[in-house]
């Protein structure tokens, strides 16, 4: 894929599984991290990027089933891109945690550490992106 050549990017419920060798891919750690600098290599300036994977508390691997990652990882490995809205799903309903506003990001941050880190799943995490 061209550099800077896509308006938007989707990736839900996928990146969490890159590089893991559940699915005959070849197991590569940084697999995720790969994936989400190749999103922005091919997302023109001022596109969008819409992911979701488990957050929790802590940085973790479920044995080969899928990653958890801290809200603050997906935020620094995609450094050419600005956070415009992250929440999670809680039950029926999404918590909201950040907000870019008015040139200003918002955080809740009650709501960041009220994430559950559920035992070897994590909740839901939805990001919004710009790309810079």
């Amino acid at each position: 894929m061209p550099d800077e050549s896509l308006e938007s990017i989707s990736a839900l419920c996928s990146i969490e599984h890159f590089g893991l060798g559940r699915y005959g891919d070849p197991v590569d750690p940084m697999g995720w991290e790969k994936a989400l600098h190749s999103f922005q290599r091919v997302l023109k300036p001022g596109g969008k990027l819409y992911i979701s994977v488990p957050v929790g508390q802590v940085d973790k691997v479920c044995f080969n089933a899928h990653r958890v990652y801290r809200p603050e990882t997906i935020i620094s490995t995609l450094s050419h891109c600005q956070i415009l809205e992250m929440s999670y799903i809680d039950g029926l309903d999404t918590r909201l945690c950040m907000e870019y506003q008015n040139g200003e990001l918002h955080v809740n941050q009650a709501q960041l550490d009220s994430i559950p880190d559920l035992r070897n799943w994590g909740a839901t995490g939805l990001f919004e992106f710009i790309k810079r």
